[in-house]
């Protein structure tokens, strides 16, 4: 199973928003999302990936 299939089933089975944040197109919204994440989980290891 794809990543994207995985993601489509947590979604419709789990109701479970899988996204990657670089592909987010609105900023606001991209930053509206990593906040959350951040808020929740703590700040990423890996750092950014999309180099901002």
């Amino acid at each position: 199973m794809d990543l994207e299939a995985m993601r489509a089933a947590a979604w419709h089975r789990h109701g479970v928003a899988a996204l990657a944040v670089e592909d987010i197109a609105d900023p606001w919204l991209r930053q509206a999302v990593i906040n959350e994440a951040r808020r929740r989980w703590g700040p990423r290891n890996g750092g950014q990936r999309h180099g901002r």
